[in-house]
């Protein structure tokens, strides 16, 4: 299969479509700094697909979407895409025909209507790098429609505190509160949102677990040691009731950890 030059791809797009991106000096910086760099037919006819949005008529998936609106999503799209240009040439290369479809159609249809949707353009690297960060042969519809439905529900800030409770993180919710003028019990809803969709874990949640845990192991030994001619009373061990504090703690689950490295750069 023949390799393509980035920056063909790129000037063709910029022939295609005249946006005030496609027309600046730093769609110029992009061509000059990467245009050299050689990608395979299928992560050329990717980056056209994207750049289709562009022009009304010229790719289906822009008949979902507002033009003018989509074009400045789109346009940062296409600057990052051009950043990661390299993890993207290397990932869906290495995908069969079949997933490179997938990326292609199906995958690249939900990134677009997502960021369309998205309020925030802080999250636009979000989607771009989990977007590349999955492809993969064990990418499918449920794990694309997972990660989507999951940054979906998070705001910059939902992150900001997800990634502060990362292992190399040196923040804190001190630093946290003053720098975006929260205060901590704000914080603790932004925990408890995290811990509903398993990216954090309550540790008051995991006592409650080990405690019910343990009533219902001790209310099974109390019921066979009823069957028995003289049984035994059997008390429950204060020792092993978990005290539940009025204070909750957190920390961050392996979902979590995936979560954050899929969508970093």
């Amino acid at each position: 299969m023949a390799n393509k030059k980035l920056k063909d791809i790129l000037n063709v797009s910029k022939e295609v479509a005249t946006t005030s991106f496609l027309s600046s000096e730093t769609f110029t910086d992009i061509i000059q700094s990467t245009g050299e760099y050689l990608v395979s037919e299928g992560t050329a006819s990717l980056i056209s697909d994207v750049a289709g949005c562009l022009v009304p008529g010229v790719n289906s998936i822009v008949l979902a979407y507002k033009q003018k609106k989509f074009q400045n999503r789109v346009n940062n799209v296409l600057e990052i895409i051009c950043e990661r240009i390299e993890v993207l040439e290397r990932n869906f290369s290495s995908l069969s025909s079949n997933k490179q479809e997938a990326f292609r159609t199906t995958y690249l249809e939900w990134l677009m209507e997502n960021l369309y949707n998205e309020k925030q353009d802080e999250k636009t690297s979000c989607y771009i790098s989990g977007y590349v960060n999955l492809m993969s042969e064990s990418a499918n519809d449920n794990l694309m429609l997972m990660f989507f439905n999951t940054i979906n529900e998070l705001t910059t800030l939902d992150i900001e505190v997800l990634r502060m409770y990362s292992y190399d993180s040196a923040d804190n919710i001190y630093a946290l509160c003053d720098r975006q003028n929260l205060k901590p019990d704000q914080v603790m809803v932004i925990k408890e949102k995290l811990a509903r969709l398993g990216l954090l874990q309550s540790k008051n949640d995991e006592y409650r677990d080990e405690n019910l845990d343990y009533i219902v192991s001790h209310l099974e030994e109390v019921a066979k040691e009823n069957k028995k001619k003289n049984p035994k009373t059997i008390s429950i061990s204060r020792t092993k009731i978990k005290k539940i504090n009025k204070s909750d703690s957190f920390h961050i689950t392996r979902l979590g950890i995936d979560f954050l490295k899929v969508i970093s750069i």
